[in-house]
């Protein structure tokens, strides 16, 4: 089972709609799949915080609504609000009391509604850093395969940068951090999501990492990290620059690396 048709099924394997041989499928390919599941325990724990924030409306509740409405839908009802048949502050009273119960019940109808709103926001961002962390990993282990890493070798940024030029509608950040420890290769064209992006490539002793940028809307972002085969992702955004380091280093070296891009 491929990974974009288990993040479609794993909603459903949570809700308890899989049996048969598709859940046992589907819990296979979780249990070899770190990416998966990630992404199960997330909706897991968001399955968790929903349910604790969850408050049901009182059911005497359900019942003044339900009479306030029936009494202001009924035919007649402004005639039996009239002095004759029922006193004018007794009518006042009882609209006062109701006003509040229908506000709490608007309030708790919204409520549902952005709680909704929120599981399916939360849901479609987790299903985007998923497929980003899919197409960033497949695209470093393609460099490995090649002879060459790079389409542009150099230790030289005033090398690398130009390079990009007339190939990409931005021009990605190239810094020359040998003195850190982290000797700039050179750099590539790749593609993430369909989409042309710039791929730095740097060497820590003998660990290649491959660094891909493209231009993020919003503000800057804390490094979200991710393993995948034993290799590990790290995610951000700085300065309107989206980054994705990915490499067998270790997590507190790429984390050096990411503090000085």
């Amino acid at each position: 089972m491929r990974c974009d048709e288990a993040s479609e099924r794993i909603g459903l394997l949570i809700d308890g709609e899989l049996a048969g041989d598709e859940r046992r499928a589907l819990l296979e390919h979780v249990e070899s799949c770190v990416t998966c599941r990630r992404y199960r325990d997330e909706l897991k724990r968001l399955q968790q915080h929903l349910a604790q924030a969850h408050q049901p409306a009182p059911r005497a509740l359900l019942h003044r609504v339900r009479g306030a409405l029936a009494s202001e839908a009924a035919p007649g009802t402004a005639v039996a609000r009239r002095p004759q048949t029922l006193p004018t502050r007794m009518a006042a009273h009882m609209r006062g009391r109701l006003r509040p119960l229908i506000v709490q019940a608007a309030a708790v109808l919204v409520a549902c509604i952005f709680t909704a709103g929120m599981t399916f926001w939360l849901t479609q961002e987790s299903d985007t850093q998923a497929l980003l962390a899919k197409d960033v990993m497949s695209a470093h282990m393609r460099s490995l395969l090649q002879d060459n890493a790079v389409q542009v070798a150099s230790l030289d940024t005033h090398t690398v940068k130009p390079w990009f030029a007339g190939r990409l509608e931005y021009t990605p950040v190239v810094k020359d951090l040998s003195a850190e420890g982290f000797q700039l290769v050179g750099g590539r064209l790749d593609y993430v999501e369909g989409h042309r992006v710039a791929a730095l490539v740097y060497r820590r002793r003998l660990h290649e990492i491959s660094v891909f940028t493209w231009p993020e809307s919003g503000g800057d972002t804390a490094p979200h990290r991710a393993t995948v085969n034993g290799y590990n992702i790290l995610s951000w955004t700085k300065g309107g620059m989206a980054y994705w380091a990915v490499s067998d280093l270790n997590d507190g070296e790429l984390r050096q690396l990411q503090a000085l891009l």
